[in-house]
């Protein structure tokens, strides 16, 4: 199956099939197949999405998503661009809350084109983005929602839904 990478069509599509991957996380409530089983069947239709898609030709997630902050994100970060912690999180976050903060500049800062200019020291959030698992089907409302965003997101879904179809005939 050939992958869909232009973000206007996967903008358009995703809002065409929206109810379409509603429907297959319903499904995927009634499905009998335990969470760890469903977690190794996403990851095995994800990887291969991953490693052919290249997030440097989108780098869509950089322009529109909130990047949360840990304090160990914010100490690294405070080295590499030798700014304080304070001005940090007084300057792209909101209050810290517990351990973490939330950038609030879109799109973020580090952001030069599609590259990102702190890629090697980038917060958590940003280097396991987009997340499938673990618990897929219990955050899928919140990949339904980053399908239009996500070229990644948007094909693992497509594939899921062939899958959940596929697992409902059994």
């Amino acid at each position: 199956m050939a992958l869909i990478t232009d973000l206007n069509h996967i903008q358009i599509l995703a809002r065409q099939r929206q109810d379409e991957f509603e429907v297959m996380g319903y499904m995927l409530q009634r499905e009998t197949m335990t969470d760890e089983a469903l977690d190794q069947l996403v990851d095995a239709i994800a990887q291969p999405i991953i490693d052919a898609i290249d997030c440097l030709a989108c780098a869509n997630c950089c322009r529109g998503l909130t990047v949360y902050l840990t304090l160990d994100d914010g100490e690294r970060l405070e080295t590499v661009i030798d700014v304080p912690l304070s001005a940090i999180i007084s300057h792209d976050s909101q209050e810290a809350v517990g351990e973490w903060g939330r950038f609030i500049q879109s799109p973020c800062r580090f952001l030069a084109g599609n590259f990102c200019t702190i890629y090697r020291d980038r917060p958590e959030s940003c280097r396991i983005y987009p997340v499938f698992t673990p618990d897929f089907r219990w955050t899928l409302d919140d990949l339904i929602q980053g399908a239009g965003m996500c070229p990644i997101i948007y094909n693992v879904l497509d594939q899921m839904t062939d899958e959940t179809e596929r697992l409902s005939r059994l």
